[in-house]
């Protein structure tokens, strides 16, 4: 993969100890380190981080030397320990005896306010702010299943979209502390913007001066349209999934605008069709090749705001 990205020189590590540590706030594995100083608490968040995907965008911050510590945002609290453990062994065999990051875990459910709350004040005591968010973390429903349309709706938005902004927007205050600052949304292709067949809510959802209330009122709007059959009358396109994913690249170029003033750039990403669960393994693409496009604008010198990446470079929203 050919990116410009200039990674900064990892750590070397003397000793690997594994320290393993429970709470009813958080679950830790570390590796002892010690830090190059270019890279002194700077803070990873990457939600969604126990497979696929997630975990391979984990590792890829873990390892670029831009972090001391990245922390995995998993629902379940097995799988997340078990990720924290896999990486720091994965880091160990392919790094000998570099590593960069500290790597650790903490219970996340996207689209639970509590949950939001609960890791936003986990973090805010350990480190009092975060340097690069990356909202992995999302859901579909599969073709088989029998969920009727029109029901897997507001799941699939309360979480991709809802959930995610929420829970964006709590860790906003720790983000704006962070050092060179950043956010990461991972969409999809499937979020295109002419998959909505009426030009004046293409338009809607395209302008430079969209509010967040606005894109609020659309996306309670559209699920209210499918709940009632007229979405497709109405010129919506008829995918929950798409849709939730639509809304997301729309919210990242509001926030983009709008933290500016805060200087943090925030863009989004299409992994392109990976060897994932979600995809049923059908995928072309590897999870780590995937991850790289979230990688890229979390990672990279010179990082633009307000973008839409896919295959390593920033593409046009259409």
């Amino acid at each position: 993969m050919k990116t410009t990205i200039k990674l900064l020189v990892t750590a070397v590590l003397t000793t690997i100890v594994i320290i393993a540590s429970q709470s009813s706030a958080a679950t830790a594995l570390t590796v002892p380190k010690k830090m190059s100083k270019h890279v002194v608490n700077r803070i990873a968040v990457v939600t969604g981080a126990n497979k696929g995907i997630g975990y391979a965008i984990a590792v890829q911050l873990a390892q670029s030397g831009h972090f001391s510590n990245v922390i995995l945002g998993c629902r379940d609290e097995t799988r997340g320990q078990n990720a924290v453990r896999d990486m720091v062994n994965q880091l160990k065999n392919a790094n000998g005896n570099e590593n960069v990051a500290e790597i650790s875990f903490l219970p996340l459910t996207i689209g639970v306010k509590s949950s939001h709350e609960s890791f936003r004040k986990s973090v805010e005591d350990q480190y009092q702010k975060v340097d690069v968010l990356v909202n992995n973390a999302g859901m579909a429903f599969k073709g088989s299943d029998p969920t009727p349309f029109a029901q897997q709706c507001k799941p699939t938005l309360d979480v991709n979209y809802r959930g995610t902004v929420d829970f964006t927007e709590e860790l906003l205050p720790l983000v704006r502390k962070g050092n060179d600052p950043r956010i990461v949304n991972v969409a999809s292709m499937a979020g295109r913007l002419d998959q909505i067949k009426s030009p004046e809510l293409r338009n809607r959802f395209a302008a430079s001066d969209l509010r967040k209330d606005e894109l609020q009122n659309l996306v309670d709007q559209f699920e209210s349209d499918v709940c009632d059959g007229t979405h497709k009358s109405k010129g919506w396109g008829n995918s929950n999934y798409g849709f939730s994913k639509l809304a997301l690249i729309a919210m990242t170029r509001v926030w983009a605008r709008d933290e500016m003033c805060n200087h943090v750039q925030v863009n989004c990403c299409c992994p392109g069709y990976c060897d994932t669960d979600m995809t049923s393994h059908k995928g072309r693409r590897t999870a780590s090749d995937g991850a790289g496009n979230a990688v890229l604008p979390a990672t990279m010198e010179d990082c633009p705001t307000g973008e839409y990446f896919a295959d390593f470079k920033p593409a046009r929203w259409v």
